[in-house]
């Protein structure tokens, strides 16, 4: 990757590491955000505390071992790692899992869109095509907001809606944290957490599914290393750290205020369980899908990428006839499916684990072995202490894999 600079020299070009961290927060915490208040309500506050610790444990573990693979191997998708790792002979289930999982976050997102344009229409628009029809707002939306950022060809250039996405969501947020605590006393917040704060339900592995799915963007992983400007591990380490970190601390916080504010009543998308009265809901549910329309373009890519890899075709082939027919069909779909915490679950159950836990799981393993053998031109592989670091490591990583794999079934 280069460029002329005013020099004539050549540039380097690609993301930074506070690029890549706020792309991949946006990419995990747009949506994965709302829906995240209904688990605890599943799982009870202590329960859905431990599955969201563990959750978070193994989806980071997941996006660190593809990285970790990709820097052994100088893969730039997924698809060239799975080739690495498993074999051309099977790569067309990767790109199948790939194109599924993807398309499945693209409704979810047109779901999004839908239910926060409506909303936010009826109290800052009423009466309007807007306020009535959601299919016409969803339309709308995708031809003038969501078609336009779908042309963009990679991750670096959203940068920067990014980051007014990341912006908006936390404005919604802090409206949402400082409506539970100013009026604590009137909705009963700590006697709901009170009240449930510990039992067991079969629920709670619907628990896991929507926290994995919120922490879902293992698909990208691949493209958030290649497109670092300083491809590295350790560069790739800090941003899963940093990105993970983050979105756990806003999942735990934001999804125990919603619940304490709501209790059983909560909703899978915790925005819809508000009364549309009140004019600063209008407004964060209108904030909201901007922050969605924006995030949508990040799942679009990859699936687009997927579906020219089932073809055998370049990512970029047929661009513009692709991309329209891909945007239309999840539109369509979208428009069919009214609740998100559905899509999440099924997607999280299902494609999500082959992404986050087994695949990365499976490449590791089947790398491992690559791996060592190529250690050996390094100038410690005679040192003890070095080799028992190594299979130390080794092995710490083959028991985590197993793990995964398990979580994964």
């Amino acid at each position: 990757l280069g460029s002329k600079n005013g020099n004539g020299k050549n540039a380097e070009v690609g993301s930074t590491v506070g690029a890549t961290v706020i792309n991949l927060l946006k990419n995990m915490v747009g949506a994965g955000l709302l829906n995240v208040c209904i688990a605890f309500q599943y799982a009870s506050v202590v329960g859905g505390l431990l599955v969201m610790l563990y959750s978070a444990f193994v989806c980071t573990a997941g996006f660190l071992l593809i990285g970790y693979c990709c820097s052994k191997t100088d893969a730039k998708t997924f698809r060239e790692l799975w080739r690495q790792a498993m074999g051309a002979e099977t790569e067309k289930i990767v790109d199948v899992v790939l194109f599924f999982h993807t398309f499945f976050s693209c409704v979810g997102y047109v779901t999004m869109i839908g239910d926060f344009c409506v909303k936010s229409a009826q109290g800052l628009m009423p009466g309007s095509v807007f306020a009535e029809q959601r299919e016409a707002s969803i339309l709308t939306i995708s031809v003038f907001a969501i078609f336009p950022l779908c042309l963009y060809k990679n991750l670096d250039s959203l940068k920067h809606t990014s980051v007014i996405g990341l912006a908006i969501t936390a404005l919604s947020c802090a409206y949402i944290f400082y409506d539970v605590v100013a009026n604590a006393e009137e909705y009963e917040a700590v006697e709901t957490l009170q009240s449930h704060f510990w039992y067991v339900k079969l629920d709670m592995f619907k628990t896991l599914a929507l926290f994995n799915g919120s922490f879902s963007a293992h698909y990208n992983a691949p493209t958030y290393y290649a497109e670092l400007k300083d491809k590295s591990f350790a560069n790739y380490f800090k941003v899963t750290m940093y990105s993970f970190a983050i979105a756990t601390l806003l999942f735990t916080t934001f999804g125990l205020a919603g619940f304490a504010r709501f209790g059983d009543e909560v909703l899978g998308n915790v925005l819809k369980s508000y009364s549309p009265d009140d004019p600063m809901v209008q407004i964060s549910w209108l904030c909201m899908m901007v922050s969605t329309v924006f995030n949508f373009p990040h799942a679009f890519q990859r699936m687009r990428s997927s579906f020219n890899a089932l073809l055998n075709k370049k990512p970029e082939d047929s661009f513009m006839v692709t991309t329209i027919a891909l945007l239309a069909l999840s539109v369509y779909v979208g428009v069919a499916f009214k609740d998100i915490a559905v899509i999440k679950m099924i997607k999280g159950a299902t494609l999500g684990v082959s992404i986050m836990f087994i695949f990365p799981a499976l490449f590791f393993l089947n790398l491992n072995e690559p791996i060592q053998m190529r250690r050996k031109c390094s100038g410690d592989v005679n040192d003890p202490n070095s080799k028992v670091r190594r299979q130390r490591r080794g092995t710490l990583l083959r028991v985590l894999s197993v793990v995964m794999m398990l979580t994964g079934f």
